[in-house]
């Protein structure tokens, strides 16, 4: 495989995955915590070490990747300030 063919492997790759990261907790409302915390932030820190694998092996052109920052980190900074409601630890979330 070619560094061309692989760059664009990553660089879908790595967008696919942020999406299913977003896409994952609010597929069903109200939000699906158990989603979130299961599935949006290990595709977060999926997401991260793509990048980083991008941005050391392709160093200015690796910073394509971070386009799907946004979708990728958007769950797991939520959770960081919002944290769970109190409605999560009863399970009783409608």
């Amino acid at each position: 495989m070619t560094t061309n063919q692989t760059y664009w492997l990553t660089l879908v790759a790595s967008l696919v995955i942020a999406y299913l990261g977003w896409l994952a907790p609010s597929y069903r409302m109200p939000l699906d915590y158990d989603a979130m915390f299961s599935r949006s932030i290990p595709s977060a820190v999926a997401w991260t070490m793509i990048s980083i694998f991008c941005l050391w092996h392709f160093k200015k052109r690796g910073l394509w990747v971070l386009l799907g920052s946004p979708m990728a980190l958007y769950w797991p900074i939520w959770l960081l300030f919002n944290r769970f409601p109190p409605c999560y630890y009863l399970h009783n979330c409608a």
